[in-house]
């Protein structure tokens, strides 16, 4: 019996927003893998059938697959799971294609790809009457860590592999699948399965992915070269197709979910196919999705939406250009950095420097000090030249970047690294080598001020394009800026980026120092002063006693003119540098002018006169 759904709840249009057409008039073998999703028990939507047939184009001069990269992105949850695995399944078992084949399964990391096959795909083949094992297709699943595999009676396999830039070194594979690449920051998994592809004429890879983040270079840059070619309409080398939400789509419009949500079903349960196929998704699971949710995390999920939420986008949500400043100007100690762009970014050489420090009112401020220099001739002279000119704090480099190439050259020229806490040799200049937790830490640090309205700029062109262009990638629990995928020369904001993180650690006054539990300042220096003072307070004569005059004070009390005055002790505590010892902190070596002092107010407090000191100062027992 046939049953026929009432006209309101056949399905409802679902377009592409990006899509490569269909060529009719080529051979597509898109067919073969909705057969093989029958077998699965998952028969295909449209929307995957129709990505099947054009992917699966057949190019009539050479007879080789017209696209040998095939990227496809759409929402979660809406089939891309049975689509791949049907490509794989039948490139291993179809007589088009010389037996056996290799194919390549990644997931955004080995542990992520295994549990991908453990949960659904192991179950879903084991399900299947045609495809189980003994059934005449497959002969051994193998589930052993590390050496997972589907293998075939005919000799193909298709393989599970890491996504380790070595991953495929060493195998011939004929197909690869690339199964949310939105995570992936980097190249590793592509330079992995190249090598291995290269010399097979009709190989693929196909991508599947969701939306993605700031960090999602890969993904972004799929995006632009798919978007290219559905624009060139040049009918080979990549096929690209992408459900997502419309510009400036309102995540609580329920009705325009159905024109990018290929599998969501308008009236459960689903007779849209007339029992063929079936959507998959209801909208009471996407309410309960969006109510879960943070908004940026929802619309990239199921809108489809990239998320830009992340601390860049805080800076270019208008944070950045208020706090331009055209008038602005530094007071005090400035920092002096410099930042070259690497040789495979598009500007190799390109160098920016910059200064930075803080304005009469307390405010950070950053500059680039010239435009942006074309190469690097000259850079030394010139970083010395600014350093005499603005009486730098510390030039400040990028030790893991292009910049680290002149760090021998700075020594040569009269710069030292040494740490902090310590000056350098005279005649030197201080120089400043961020390592990559440092760098890290200073690109928050600069997004904080400038999200909290602390930080000042003169809206000069290249740095405001490059943090209009940035691109971020994680670095262990943080993140930095990066040069891979950016928009324009990321140079200018990472020397911004790299002198206030130095001004911040040689330009600011560090706080008094602490000794045991109490901190050396006026209240607790002026003990001295009480001791041999009369008045109502501890160890002093008799209470109401009047306060004698400081000449008289100091004569009659040599402990007084001896500490030099309560300024001079600030001053040589101050001074003072503190080592860790056992579990205890104490002055350094060659301190013992601070410790001198600290010993005679000691004394004071205790009440213990030195040598020749006036009995007065002595507290009762």
């Amino acid at each position: 019996m046939t049953i026929t759904a009432p006209p309101g709840m056949l399905s409802r249009p679902c377009s592409p927003k990006w899509a490569t057409r269909r060529r009719p008039e080529r051979e597509s073998f898109g067919g073969e893998l909705a057969k093989i999703a029958v077998a699965l028990g998952q028969p295909f939507m449209p929307w995957q059938r129709d990505a099947a047939m054009v992917g699966c184009e057949i190019d009539d001069e050479t007879g080789l697959p017209a696209y040998r990269k095939v990227l496809i992105t759409v929402p979660r949850q809406q089939g891309k799971t049975t689509l791949y695995l049907s490509w794989q399944i039948s490139r291993c078992l179809s007589p088009r294609w010389a037996q056996p084949q290799r194919s390549a399964f990644t997931a955004q990391s080995g542990k992520d790809a295994r549990d991908k096959w453990m949960d659904e795909i192991f179950p879903l083949i084991r399900r299947s009457r045609a495809l189980k094992p003994g059934a005449g297709l497959v002969s051994r699943i193998y589930e052993g860590m590390g050496n997972e595999y589907i293998k075939f009676t005919n000799g193909s396999l298709i393989r599970l592999l890491s996504t380790s830039t070595s991953s495929g070194h060493s195998k011939t594979l004929h197909q690869a699948v690339l199964d949310e690449i939105w995570h992936d920051t980097d190249s590793r998994r592509e330079q992995g399965l190249g090598p291995s592809m290269l010399t097979i004429a009709d190989a693929q890879v196909l991508m599947c992915s969701t939306a993605g983040t700031d960090a999602s270079v890969v993904l972004d840059r799929y995006m632009e070269l798919g978007r290219a070619a559905v624009q060139a309409d040049s009918g080979n080398g990549i096929a690209y197709i992408e459900y997502s939400a419309p510009d400036g789509w309102d995540p609580l419009d329920e009705e325009s979910y159905y024109g990018f949500m290929p599998a969501l079903c308008p009236a459960p349960p689903c007779r849209c196919g007339g029992g063929k196929w079936r959507h998959t998704v209801t909208l009471d699971a996407i309410r309960s999705e969006r109510a879960s949710l943070e908004p940026p995390e929802f619309a990239r999920a199921y809108g489809n939406v990239p998320d830009r939420s992340g601390q860049r986008a805080s800076m270019m949500s208008g944070g950045w250009a208020a706090c331009a400043d055209p008038g602005s100007q530094l007071a005090g100690p400035v920092a002096l950095a410099f930042a070259v762009a690497p040789d495979e970014s598009p500007w190799p050489g390109a160098t920016s420097i910059a200064v930075a420090g803080r304005r009469a009112d307390g405010l950070g401020h950053g500059e680039l000090t010239e435009p942006v220099r074309p190469g690097t001739a000259g850079l030394v002279d010139r970083l010395a030249e600014l350093a005499d000119r603005h009486d730098a704090c510390v030039l400040v480099m990028n030790g893991a970047g292009a910049a680290a190439a002149f760090q021998k050259e700075l020594i040569e020229r009269g710069f030292a690294v040494v740490p902090p806490g310590k000056d350098p040799p005279p005649g030197k200049r201080r120089l400043q080598v961020v390592g990559a937790r440092e760098y890290a830490q200073g690109c928050g640090a600069l997004v904080q001020d400038v999200s909290n309205g602390r930080w000042r700029h003169l809206g000069q062109a290249p740095l405001d394009a490059a943090v209009a262009g940035a691109r971020t990638r994680p670095l262990a629990d943080a993140w930095a800026w990066s040069w891979r995928g950016a928009k324009a020369d990321t140079g200018p904001v990472e020397a911004v980026t790299l002198a206030r993180h130095g001004h911040a650690t040689f330009g600011v006054a560090p706080p008094a120092p602490f000794f045991g539990g109490w901190r050396l300042g006026r209240s607790h220096i002026d003990i001295c002063h009480r001791a041999h003072t009369p008045g109502p307070h501890r160890g002093a004569g008799p209470a109401g006693a009047s306060r004698p005059r400081a000449a008289d004070r100091d004569r009659r009390c040599p402990v007084r003119p001896r500490l030099g005055g309560i300024q001079d002790v600030r001053g040589d505590v101050a001074r003072a540098r503190l080592v860790q010892f056992r579990g205890y902190r104490r002055l350094a070596a060659g301190q013992g002018r601070a410790a001198s002092t600290l010993k005679r107010s000691r004394e004071a407090m205790s009440g213990r006169p030195g040598p020749g000191e006036c009995p007065r100062a002595a507290r009762p027992g």
